[in-house]
Formats: C-alpha cells, structure tokens, sequence
C-alpha cells in the first residue's frame, strides 16, 4: 500500500482587505503520495503559491485540514510549524537566495547545518555537476549554475518533501531542462517527495501526478501513466 504524506481536506485561504475577500484557496481536497513527483501547474494568481505556503507551513490555511504524516500541520504553533520545516522540508525558489560572499561549498554546507541526518557535501555537489566548482564564489557561476547551487544547497539537509517554487522561472529552455532532469535524478537516487509549482504545462510531464489549478480550486488531477524525461519535454 502506497504511503500518504500530505492529505488536505476543504481547505480554504481566504484574504480579506478593506475592499474585497480574495479565496485564494477555495476547498482544496487531495492527496500526495509519498516519493512522487507532483506538479501544481496553473496561471499567475491560481492559488499554486499559496497552496505551496500552506503546506510547506510558511502560511496556515483559514479553515479545513492538512494533514503531514497523519499529523495536522495545521494545528501547529510556530515553532512547531518552524521544527517541521527544519527536520522535513527543503525549499528551491526561482531566486538563487545564494550568499555572495561564501563559496559555493559553504552555501551549500549552510544547508546541511539545518539537519541531522544531513548528506555529503562533496556527494551532493558532484551529482549535481559542480563539485570541481566547489571554490568559486556565485558571482563566478552562470545563472543555471547558481540554480545547481541552490538545489544542491536544499538537498544537502536530506529533506523529506523538495519545494519547488518556479524553478525554472528564470532559466532559458536548456537549462531548464537540464534543472528539472536533476531534480527528477535526485527524486529517484533519495526516493524524495518533490513538490513543484509552476504555469508552464510542459513541466506537467515529468510527474507523477499533475494538479492543475485556477481561481483557487483544483480543476483536475492527472496521474500520467507514462513520465517524460526532462530533457524530451517541449518548452511553452
């Protein structure tokens, strides 16, 4: 049997200013299995960063349930919300979010410290191709590289669930491609539940599974019968 490791129930977000209510998150029900790759494609202003928010734990959902584990995450203070980040979770962003003045081993050693049961850096930066780079600062890499930097940076802490925010948001096609061909490699070498958010309907392929959303609700969810490697895909 499969294992469970986010399950959400009617979960809703909902933003209120002085003029208008925003449902950015309007009765959210599914599940993600653990080791899968899961896409969460859908246009800017769909709900799919703050469905990343709400289960990565940065955001706590107005009502309904997310359930980790079979833990409610949703019922966690913030420093419960802040250990389960740390002992769970990594995170890749469309920004590198690289310090400038470390070298790229000890950005990505930076990662490490956040974990117990972390994995070899040299390991880490020679699956992800840059282990003969480790000395050079960021400033000495190409865009692509940095993306590799930080990848390596939030796989390092050996997470249970890999963030990804747009991670190809700033990349050309290639590199891109070649972004998302490493972390299907790492979902496959570290069995690492990978969560990304995107709006470009080619990354759908690549996954498990494809949620699509619009206007705060889930209007499908695809499982693919055959996964495309990253580097076959088409470019939109």
């Amino acid at each position: 049997m499969e294992e469970i490791v986010y399950s959400l129930k009617d979960v809703k977000k909902i933003f209120k200013s002085s003029s208008e209510i925003t449902h950015a998150l309007d009765g959210i029900t599914f599940d993600i299995k653990k080791g899968e790759i899961v896409v969460i494609l859908g246009p800017s202003g769909s709900g799919k960063s703050t469905m990343l928010n709400v289960l990565s734990g940065i955001d706590i959902p107005t009502s309904g349930q997310i359930l980790y584990n079979n833990v409610r995450i949703d019922k966690m203070n913030d420093k419960e919300l802040t250990d389960y980040r740390k002992e769970n979770l990594g995170f890749i962003f469309q920004s590198y979010n690289l310090i400038p003045n470390l070298t790229i081993y000890e950005n990505v050693e930076l990662g490490s410290h956040l974990s117990k049961d972390s994995l070899n850096i040299n390991d880490i930066l020679d699956i992800v191709g840059l282990l003969e780079m480790k000395n050079k600062f960021p400033y000495q890499l190409s865009g692509g590289q940095m993306q590799r930097v930080a990848i390596a940076r939030a796989i390092s802490k050996n997470p249970k669930v890999l963030f990804c925010d747009e991670p190809t948001g700033a990349l050309d096609e290639k590199t891109g491609k070649q972004t998302l061909k490493l972390i299907q490699d790492i979902n496959k070498k570290y069995l690492t539940t990978v969560i990304i958010v995107t709006h470009n309907p080619s990354i759908a392929k690549i996954g498990n599974v494809c949620i699509k959303m619009n206007s705060g609700k889930v209007v499908s969810v695809n499982r693919n019968e055959t996964i495309v490697d990253a580097d076959e895909i088409g470019w939109a």
